[in-house]
């Protein structure tokens, strides 16, 4: 198969090209699918049931505090009520009764708020827990969006090398005819297809060639392309 020296110099730079491409495909691609990012999602979805169930715990407390001040304030408007009553009797009898009953109260008041007091303190712990849940779970979702938008601009840019390099690629098959880059693409569907003999190894395979095999290699006219006799690349000087 014959290709002239400019033809070899293209081919070689289409491989290097197409090389380029590939890794750039594979590194958007990696990007895309974050490790980092895809388990910092995680954290964030898994974290959501336990946010979820410290607020219900925080507004079930509120509501525990909203009824025992409901029953605080009903046991004092008695105590005010009895209080006005023992004022205004003028019977022992009843005196002693009314003051009972207070002395009842007090007693139901003061159980009360010490109930309600071991509901705040509950509430305060609650409070604190969901607000600390809160914290972190921001902590994780501006850490995504950081990250995001640190993938998202590496992403842009290797776009922007790949246009580049479709481009070049486009002016260099040009330079290389039909029958060779029809063997190029088929070869490249599964390896490298371009190489050359550095260090007396093959570049695209990276295997070491025999004395002989560089002998026959070296034998092949300049307008012509050898095969590498391990990976079958296209050998070009």
């Amino acid at each position: 198969m014959n290709l002239d020296r400019a033809g070899q110099v293209a081919l070689l730079k289409l491989s290097e090209i197409d090389l380029e491409i590939t890794r750039l495909r594979t590194n958007i691609e990696k990007a895309i699918n974050s490790s980092e990012l895809i388990e910092l999602e995680k954290q964030l979805a898994d974290g959501a049931s336990e946010l979820i169930e410290a607020r219900s715990k925080v507004e079930n407390l509120q509501a525990q505090v909203k009824r025992s001040e409901e029953d605080i304030r009903l046991v004092v408007e008695r105590l005010v009520r009895d209080r006005e009553r023992l004022n205004a009797t003028i019977s022992a009898k009843d005196a002693i009764g009314i003051q009972s009953e207070i002395d009842s109260l007090e007693r139901r008041k003061s159980e009360l708020e010490e109930v309600e007091l071991g509901i705040m303190e509950e509430l305060e712990s609650a409070q604190a827990a969901f607000a600390e849940i809160e914290s972190t779970r921001g902590s994780i979702q501006h850490s995504i969006q950081s990250l995001r938008d640190s993938i998202q601009s590496s992403v842009d840019q290797m776009k922007a090398e790949g246009r580049k390099l479709s481009a070049d690629r486009s002016v260099v098959v040009t330079k290389i005819s039909a029958d060779v880059l029809a063997k190029y693409d088929n070869l490249s569907k599964r390896q490298i297809a371009v190489g050359q003999i550095v260090d007396r190894a093959c570049s695209a395979c990276r295997m070491t060639l025999t004395v002989g095999a560089i002998d026959a290699l070296s034998a092949v006219a300049e307008d012509e392309i050898g095969n590498c006799p391990e990976c079958q690349a296209m050998i070009v000087r």
